[in-house]
């Protein structure tokens, strides 16, 4: 029984040290494109399309981080640009709300195809549902 403990812990070690090293990686490549031209330039792009549903340009990265990363590197912006001020309380609540129905669309999508899912169906629906709810929602708080 005490043998059997030992591969485990140390699978679990390595599978930790793999994950730290992805996202210790994933860390430096953002604050590497974060302080670019290309960055300024994808909020301006991203940010046109997402302001006539009330989301602004700061808010448009994290939501577009976790919809292709996943909620946890999506919120560690979120976490990051509402510290830094970058953000409003509406903008949080309004990246939240996104990112709680549409997040690691990628992955998700990938998941459900491996399985005979419809990827473009399965896609679609959900950007354009977390999208729709953000811009009722943001009709709603005008009033």
């Amino acid at each position: 029984m005490a043998l059997a403990i030992v591969p485990a812990l140390s699978g679990a070690f390595y599978l930790s040290a793999k994950i730290t090293a992805i996202i210790i990686f994933l860390t430096i490549v953002f604050e590497v494109y974060e302080h670019s031209k290309l960055y300024s330039r994808t909020k301006q792009i991203i940010s046109r399309p997402l302001k006539k549903i009330g989301i602004s340009e700061n808010a448009s990265i994290s939501m577009i981080v976790g919809l292709l990363l996943g909620i946890v590197y999506g919120s560690g912006i979120l976490i990051k640009n509402s510290i830094d001020g970058n953000m409003s309380h509406r903008d949080i609540i309004f990246t939240v709300i996104f990112l709680s129905i549409c997040h690691a669309a990628i992955e998700d999508t990938l998941i459900f195809v491996a399985v005979g899912a419809n990827g473009f169906i399965m896609l679609g629906t959900r950007i354009l549902l977390a999208l729709t709810i953000v811009a009722i929602l943001n009709k709603l708080w005008k009033k």
